[in-house]
């Protein structure tokens, strides 16, 4: 029972991490797929960026959540991607980020 309430929450977030990521980033492409697990603290995407032939997955290997006040954060810690130079972009670029959590993604949390 905890397992399906568990796959349920992760799957609400993969879908709004999808949405909220498509709209925001359609100038390079699309995600196709998203997995979430909050259990391992890690989030795999698969997009298919403009130009490439094939599409490539990026992992967020870990994150940590905070709260703030009434406010909750998530600290991006570290990527991987089947693109080398895209993991070590995105390690240079968003690692020990903090951002916002939107409040519908924070109540399921």
């Amino acid at each position: 029972m905890l397992n399906k309430l568990k796959g349920m929450k992760d799957g609400a977030i993969a879908l709004f991490i999808r949405s909220f990521a498509n709209e925001k980033l359609s100038q390079y492409g699309a995600i196709d797929d998203c997995q979430v697990d909050t259990a391992g603290a890690r989030v795999q995407l698969r997009l298919r960026l403009k130009g490439e032939l094939e599409p490539i997955t990026v992992a967020i290997e870990r994150y940590e959540l905070e709260r703030i006040g009434d406010e909750r954060f998530i600290r991006l810690k570290s990527f991987s991607s089947s693109r080398e130079w895209i993991g070590v972009a995105l390690n240079q670029r968003l690692a020990d980020k903090q951002f916002k959590l939107p409040a519908a993604v924070a109540s399921l949390l």
